[in-house]
């Protein structure tokens, strides 16, 4: 493998002949000096571009909501009020979705297991009535369970109590039939008599 060495050199300061160096130079400091300024050039448009961008998107989007507030307020749409008279009103855009929305709400559209069903004759409840029917239905039947077990609990510990106490009643006098208590008494007296005879 050889070597090869290769040496230049170059005089940057001078000043008699101002030929090589001072080219060099001026090449070197005009490079970076392009390239600066065509990344501060990017830059600077890149940004301009996306203010611009950004300002004709906000003119756009306000320009068209306003067109279409306006819009929206202006169209008017025939309404049947279904009257005997073949009287139409022309309601506005709001009007008419909140009169179709009413209508919706009061016709009967679910059938009793909360399907919902075109035929007029198998709709039984309407959006609200199924709802409530099902919410209050399940909360009306949980109380009502609840109900029914504290009543069950509460009969039961009467009925036992009152079973208790007439067992107890009647278990009290019939052992006082058996044991003749009355009669006992007497015994127990004459014999207290006895006693007191044969002690004097």
């Amino acid at each position: 493998m050889t070597k090869l060495k290769v040496e230049l050199e170059l005089d940057w300061f001078d000043s008699e002949t101002g030929t090589v160096s001072d080219e060099l130079r001026t090449e070197v400091v005009r490079g970076l000096q392009d390239r600066l300024i065509n990344k501060v050039e990017k830059q600077v448009q890149s940004t301009i571009e996306s203010k611009i961008k950004e300002a004709a998107d906000k003119v756009t989007s306000d320009f068209l909501i306003a067109i279409f507030e306006e819009k929206l307020q202006n169209i008017k749409i025939p309404y049947d009020t279904g009257m005997w008279r073949d009287e139409v009103k022309l309601l506005s855009l709001s009007e008419f979705v909140g009169t179709q929305y009413d209508k919706f709400l009061e016709r009967k559209v679910f059938d009793e297991y909360g399907k919902r069903t075109d035929r007029e004759r198998e709709a039984k409840y309407t959006v609200h009535e199924y709802f409530a029917k099902n919410m209050l239905g399940k909360e009306l039947e949980k109380k009502l369970s609840e109900l029914i077990a504290d009543a069950r609990q509460k009969a039961e510990n009467t009925v036992l109590s009152t079973l208790e106490k007439n067992l107890r009643e009647q278990l009290s006098a019939d052992i006082i039939n058996r044991l003749n208590i009355p009669s006992m008494l007497k015994s127990l007296q004459e014999k207290a008599a006895e006693i007191e005879l044969d002690g004097n």
